[in-house]
């Protein structure tokens, strides 16, 4: 499946001259979640960049930290992205890697789908990888809402806020997996399951 990789980078290098935008950010965190798992279970880091050409191709690349901060969860994607009237929408292959630490990787095909005031995200894991959906919606006037399940790891409800900071933004947010068995009360109160990060957009 590396060939469709292969494949996208060379026409996106192979089109006529595009104009090409470049983007990226950096970003700390209280703690690092990805699909409702706390992998970093601390203070963490990430980083993203990002290529965009005006005929819809774009091409990713970015890196977490886990437990351990020299231990990261590394990630590059090549895809495309349009609109059908109203909905604008992104079809991506995306490698998923780890590095310092021994665990396999694996490959998926992510398609979204944004709707205004709410998104579906769906990622068909490839070979034996599982899948993964969120819908996630910005239709409250306060917060923003998600709800995800992955087979890997199972479900989860989040609840966040991001702010605009310094040219970049701040987000606050709680997450409630299904691995967690507290009832109600103990959950608001556990710090463990909110977060806070500032990332800088360039």
């Amino acid at each position: 499946m590396k060939g469709i990789f292969t494949f996208m980078v060379a026409i996106m290098l192979s089109a006529p001259a595009f104009a090409v935008d470049f983007s990226g950010k950096v970003g700390v965190a209280s703690d690092n979640y990805f699909r409702g798992v706390n992998m970093s279970d601390g203070l963490g880091y990430s980083g993203q960049i990002n290529l965009g050409f005006d005929n819809g191709f774009f091409a990713g690349a970015s890196v977490m930290s886990l437990d351990e901060h020299s231990d990261l969860m590394t990630s590059a994607l090549v895809g495309y992205s349009g609109n059908l009237g109203d909905v604008n929408f992104s079809v991506a292959y995306v490698d998923r890697g780890f590095q310092g630490i021994n665990i396999d990787g694996w490959e998926e095909v992510n398609v979204y789908a944004d709707f205004d005031l709410f998104g579906v995200y769906y990622s068909k894991g490839l070979d034996d990888a599982g899948d993964f959906y969120k819908v996630e919606s910005s239709a409250l006037k306060y917060v923003d809402v998600a709800y995800g399940d992955w087979d890997n790891a199972g479900s989860f409800w989040e609840v966040s806020k991001s702010f605009d900071l310094a040219a970049g933004s701040l987000k606050v947010g709680y997450v409630d997996h299904d691995s967690n068995d507290d009832d109600f009360a103990d959950k608001i109160t556990d710090v463990d399951n909110f977060y806070v990060g500032y990332s800088y957009n360039f």
